[in-house]
C-alpha cells in the first residue's frame, strides 16, 4: 500500500506544482508571498487576520513536521524509516536558525524622490533562493510595493553568493517588457551544511517614492528551501520557507 501510494504521488507531482529547492522558475512577474501557499512559514505572527489556530498550522512545526511524521497518507514522506524523519527535520532545523533576511531603506523621503532600497538573504539549501519587496510582512495579504505607489526604477541588482552580478532571471522576461520586478530568484546557490555554506544573495531596487506624503511600511519576503530536489519536488512537501525582515516605515514627506 505504501509503494502504491508513493508511484501515486510521483505521477501526480509534475502536473501539479514544485516546491523548494527547485523555486518558481516561470513567475518571472510582479508578486506576493501568496504564491508560495504550499510553503511553512517562520511565524503565525505573519497570519494577524487568521484565527489563531489556523495560523499555528501554517507554522513548520505542524505544516512541515507533522506531515513528515504522518505514518499514512495523504503523507509524501510515509517511504523514510523514522530515524531518516528525524534526521530530516534535524536538519531543516539546523537551516532555519541560519537564515536571515534584512531590509535597508531611507526612514525619510521626498515625494517622488528616488533611492536605494537592499534586501539581503542568507540560508536555505538552494540551487535558488528568491526575495521580494512588499508593503508588509504578511503572508496572505501581503502585496508588492508598487501596490502603495512605490515605483521599481529599472532592472534590480542582483548579486549572488559570489558576490557577482546576476542578469539571469530578468533574463527571462518577455522581449520588449520592463525588468523593473519586485520579485528575483537568485540562482546558483551552494550549500553545505556541515561546512556551515549557505545561500546568500543581495537585491538592490532603486524606487520611486510615491506622490502622496504620509507613513509606509516596507518588508522584504525571502523563500528558501530545506529540502533537497527528490525530496521536495511534491507541492504537498511544505518543506519551503517563507520568512519577512522587520517592516520599515518610511516618511513620505
Amino acid at each position: 500500500m505504501k509503494r502504491a501510494a508513493a508511484v501515486f504521488l510521483a505521477v501526480l507531482a509534475p502536473a501539479i506544482a514544485f516546491a523548494y529547492p527547485n523555486g518558481t522558475p516561470d513567475y518571472v512577474t510582479d508578486t506576493g508571498p501568496f504564491c508560495a501557499s504550499c510553503h511553512s512559514v517562520a511565524s503565525a505572527e505573519y497570519m494577524a487576520e487568521l484565527p489563531a489556530d489556523r495560523a499555528k498550522g501554517e507554522v513548520a512545526e505542524i505544516k512541515h513536521y507533522g506531515l513528515v511524521r504522518m505514518p499514512t497518507p495523504p503523507s509524501p514522506y510515509i517511504e523514510l524509516a523514522n530515524e531518516e524523519k528525524e534526521e530530516l527535520i534535524r536538519k531543516a532545523k539546523l537551516i532555519d536558525a541560519s537564515s536571515s533576511v534584512t531590509l535597508e531603506a531611507p526612514k525619510r523621503m521626498k515625494a517622488g524622490q528616488e533611492a536605494s532600497i537592499t534586501v539581503k538573504a542568507r540560508g536555505g539549501n538552494g540551487p535558488a533562493i528568491c526575495v521580494m519587496l512588499v508593503d508588509r510582512a504578511s503572508r496572505f495579504q501581503a502585496r508588492p510595493v508598487s501596490s502603495m505607489g512605490w515605483l521599481i526604477q529599472g532592472a534590480p541588482e542582483v548579486r549572488g553568493q559570489d558576490g557577482k552580478p546576476q542578469t539571469g532571471w530578468l533574463d527571462k522576461r518577455a522581449s520588449g517588457t520592463g525588468r523593473n520586478l519586485n520579485y528575483i530568484t537568485i540562482a546558483d546557490q551552494r550549500f553545505d551544511l556541515e561546512k556551515k555554506l549557505f545561500p546568500e544573495g543581495t537585491v538592490t531596487y532603486r524606487v520611486k517614492a510615491p506622490s502622496a506624503p504620509g507613513v509606509y511600511t516596507m518588508a522584504a519576503a525571502f523563500l528558501y528551501g530545506t529540502e533537497n530536489a527528490v525530496n521536495s519536488a511534491f507541492f504537498q512537501r511544505p518543506s519551503g520557507r517563507i520568512l519577512f525582515s522587520g517592516e520599515v516605515r518610511i516618511e513620505v514627506e
